[in-house]
């Protein structure tokens, strides 16, 4: 706090004057300042609001880039499950044709062995026949 000399009928005027001039230059300093500051203020919250549709756009933009990825991978979930479907119908389809092939090769492996020991039986009965004949013919004289 300042003090002031004391003079004849009160203060020293020119010492009080000084003063004065002293505390308007800083009141003068400090409104310049505040208001260089209100000035800075009021610009940040105009670019502020500015950005702020953009800000408003961008999470648009990213909810929906959120969604459609969503939507993609639902969609590639449910393909993978409709591909696994059919490779698994595909092998039960393979597994059930190589079955009945098999069982086809099995039959006629069957009636091959079954006609090979008929086809056996005849020519051993055949040869059986001609090697009685030819005993026979020994038999005869001529």
């Amino acid at each position: 706090m300042k003090r002031f000399s004391v003079v004849e009928n009160g203060y020293d005027i020119d010492e009080v004057n000084r003063f004065i001039d002293i505390v308007i230059g800083r009141l003068e300093k400090l409104n310049a300042e505040n208001a260089a500051y209100v000035a800075k203020i009021d610009k940040l919250n105009l670019k502020l609001q500015e950005t702020k549709p953009n800000d408003d756009k961008l999470e648009k933009a990213i909810l929906a880039v959120q969604e459609t990825a969503d939507r993609m991978k639902e969609v590639s979930r449910e393909e993978a499950r409709i591909i696994v479907e059919e490779a698994k119908n595909n092998a039960n389809s393979i597994v059930h044709e190589a079955l009945v092939r098999a069982e086809k090769i099995e039959h006629d492996s069957m009636v091959l062995e079954k006609n090979m020991k008929v086809y056996k039986e005849r020519i051993k009965t055949l040869l059986e026949t001609q090697l009685r004949i030819a005993e026979d013919l020994d038999k005869v004289e001529l």
